[in-house]
C-alpha cells in the first residue's frame, strides 16, 4: 500500500521509485511494494519524472512489525460511540471546512427479549406521535439495535417517537412511545426475533486510480474466501455481487458500472479486468461513484444490502455535499455503506466515509501498519480499536449482518489493541 497522505499521487509514486529503491526494498532486492519503476497511464509507459520538489517524508514505523505479509485493519462503529463521533465531527468540520450531515436527535433503541437477549430481525416502524404514516420502516439490526437519524428522513425537532414492532398474528404487535435521547433505550418485545435474510446484495465501489493497485489486487485475491466464510453463517442466502469502479474527470473513464451478477466467477473476472491508473490530483470522482452504487438495482424486502466503498481519496471539495446526499439516499433504500480507508487516506476521506457509514448503519474500516506491507498508513481518529487481518474483519462484518449477532475476533486473531475496547464500544 502506498503513502500516508500526499496530494499528487501520480507524481509521488514514480518519484518514490527513484528515491527509495535503496532504503525501502521489500527484502527480495526489488522495489518497495506498490511502487512502479515508471508510471503507466492508459496503456502508455512514461519514465519517472525528474525530482524538482522537496522529497516527501515517509513516516517511520514506530513499532516492531508483528506479522509480515498479511494486510491488517481495524474498524470503528460510530453508532456505538456517538458522543466521541460528535466531538470528532465538530473538530474535523472546522479543520476541513467540509459539510456534515444532520445527526441531531437520533432514535437509539435496542430490542430485547424478556430474558434480555437481543432481538434482531424484528420489523419495526417509527413515526412522529399522531402522524398517519411512519417516516421509517425497517428491521432491528445487529444485536437488536435500531439507530435512525430522523433528520435524514426529513423529520426535524423530534422529541418523542412512536415505535411499532410487528410480531405476527399469533403474538400481536408491540407499540410504545419513547423519548428521543442520546442514550440507547431498551424495548422488550414479547416475541422472538431471528435474522435469516432471504438474500445478500454485496456491492463494491472501488477507486481504481494509480495509488489503489494493492487494494484492488487484495480484493481480487480475497473475495472468494471472504464470501465463503460468511456463507457458512447463512448457507441458504442468495447472493448477488455488484461492482462500480471509478477514477476522475480527464482519465480514461470517470465511472464504470457493471451492475449486479449472481455469478461469483463473473465478479472475480470483472475485478481481474481492472487496472489501477490515472488520478493526477488527489481528489477523485467518489461522489459520482457512490451515487452510482446507490442507484444499483438493489433488491427489496427481507435481505441484506451492503456496499463497500474502497478508496484513499475524497471527492472534490465541491462534490462533498453530493457525496452526503448519496449517503442519505442509501439510508432511504436501506443500503448500508462500509467505508474502507486505504493507505494514503486523508482527513477529508475519513470524515466523509464515517458520515456515510453512520447514516446507513455501516462501519468505517481502515488499514494499519501492522502487516509490514507497503508504506505507512495514517492513524484513524478513534480512541479504541482492534487490529486483525483485513480478510478476517471483512468476514466478521458479513457474518454479523447475516446472523444479526455481532461477531468479535478471537483473542488469538488480535494483532494489537488500542484503548479500552468492548464489543465495538470505546470505554476510555
Amino acid at each position: 500500500m502506498q503513502i500516508a497522505y500526499f496530494p499528487k499521487k501520480s507524481i509521488i509514486l514514480p518519484m518514490l521509485g527513484a528515491l527509495l529503491i535503496a532504503g525501502c526494498e521489500d527484502g527480495r532486492g526489488g522495489l518497495p511494494l506498490g511502487v512502479p519503476e515508471a508510471m503507466v497511464i492508459d496503456g502508455e509507459v512514461s519514465p519517472a519524472p525528474a525530482i524538482v520538489a522537496e522529497a516527501p517524508v515517509i513516516a517511520p514505523r514506530s513499532r516492531p512489525v508483528p506479522r509480515v505479509g498479511v494486510v491488517t485493519a481495524g474498524d470503528i462503529d460510530d453508532a456505538l460511540n456517538l458522543a466521541e463521533f460528535r466531538r470528532y465531527l465538530g473538530k474535523t468540520k472546522r479543520e476541513t471546512g467540509l459539510p456534515s450531515a444532520n445527526f441531531a436527535r437520533p432514535v437509539l433503541i435496542q430490542l430485547v427479549l424478556p430474558d434480555g437477549r437481543p432481538a434482531p430481525g424484528v420489523r419495526i416502524t417509527l413515526s412522529k406521535p399522531g402522524a398517519a404514516e411512519p417516516f421509517y420502516d425497517g428491521y432491528s439490526g445487529v444485536d437488536g439495535n435500531v439507530t435512525v437519524f430522523p433528520a435524514l428522513y426529513g423529520v426535524r425537532r423530534l422529541s418523542n417517537v412512536h415505535l411499532r414492532a410487528f410480531g405476527g398474528q399469533q403474538t400481536g404487535d408491540l407499540q410504545v412511545r419513547m423519548k428521543v435521547s442520546d442514550n440507547r433505550r431498551q424495548a422488550v418485545v414479547p416475541f422472538a426475533g431471528s435474522w435469516q435474510p432471504d438474500f445478500l446484495d454485496l456491492a463494491f465501489v472501488v477507486d481504481t486510480t494509480g495509488s489503489m493497485a494493492d487494494e484492488l489486487a487484495w480484493l481480487t485475491r480475497e473475495l472468494r474466501g471472504i464470501v465463503a466464510d460468511a456463507r457458512r453463517a447463512a448457507p441458504a442466502v442468495n447472493i448477488r455481487y455488484g461492482l462500480i469502479v471509478y477514477r476522475d474527470r480527464g482519465d480514461a473513464y470517470v465511472v464504470r458500472n457493471y451492475g449486479f451478477t449472481a455469478s461469483q466467477a463473473e465478479m472475480v473476472g470483472w475485478l481481474k479486468g481492472q487496472r489501477a491508473a490515472g488520478g493526477g490530483d488527489y481528489p477523485e470522482a467518489a461522489a459520482e461513484a457512490l451515487a452510482a452504487g446507490v442507484a444499483l438495482d438493489w433488491r427489496r424486502g427481507r435481505g441484506e444490502r451492503l456496499m463497500f466503498h474502497i478508496a484513499d481519496a475524497p471527492p472534490h471539495d465541491g462534490d462533498a455535499r453530493a457525496y452526503l446526499r448519496a449517503a442519505r439516499k442509501a439510508a432511504g433504500r436501506k443500503v448500508q455503506i462500509f467505508g474502507l480507508g486505504a493507505s494514503g487516506v486523508a482527513a477529508e476521506s475519513e470524515y466523509l466515509m464515517r458520515q456515510a457509514a453512520l447514516a446507513t448503519g455501516g462501519r468505517y474500516i481502515f488499514l494499519t501498519d501492522d502487516s509490514g506491507v507497503g508504506f505507512a498508513h495514517a492513524e484513524p481518529t478513534v480512541s479504541c480499536y482492534r487490529v486483525t487481518k483485513l480478510k478476517d474483519l471483512m468476514g466478521r462484518i458479513l457474518r454479523s449482518e447475516l446472523t444479526g449477532i455481532r461477531q468479535e475476533a478471537a483473542r488469538t486473531g488480535v494483532v494489537r489493541e488500542v484503548g479500552s475496547y468492548r464489543r465495538g464500544v470505546c470505554r476510555n
